[in-house]
């Protein structure tokens, strides 16, 4: 078992209000974002929740400190535009979580054991 830091991604009480076009491009500079910390090893999984709800979605970083995880989150266009508020949890979980099957259609998260 080991740390992780587990985060999750909700409206705020009081969103700015934002026309479409800017709505799709903060959309889009977030979705960049996270690719780039998928890429760089940081994420391990992350995505929205189907519902319509104050909740919008889930990240799992690799990291067990929330500060770092936090600075990796910073730049993020839904953050600093206020559109999404971020809550961060120190997690314990099984060591060695990774998405199997990374070209996967739907990728299953697992763990490796050693």
């Amino acid at each position: 078992m080991t740390h992780y830091v587990f985060g999750m991604l909700r409206r705020p009480a009081h969103r700015p209000p934002l026309s479409p076009e800017e709505a799709e491009k903060i959309q889009e500079g977030h979705l960049a974002h996270l690719r780039e910390l998928r890429t760089a090893g940081d994420l391990i999984v992350s995505g929205p929740f189907e519902e319509d709800t104050d909740l919008r979605g889930v990240l799992v970083f690799r990291t067990s400190s929330v500060a770092e995880a936090r600075e990796l989150m910073k730049s993020d266009p839904t953050l600093q535009s206020a559109v999404l508020q971020l809550d961060l949890y120190t997690w314990y979980a099984p060591a060695g979580l990774h998405l199997a099957g990374e070209t996967a259609r739907e990728p299953v998260l697992t763990f490796e054991t050693d």
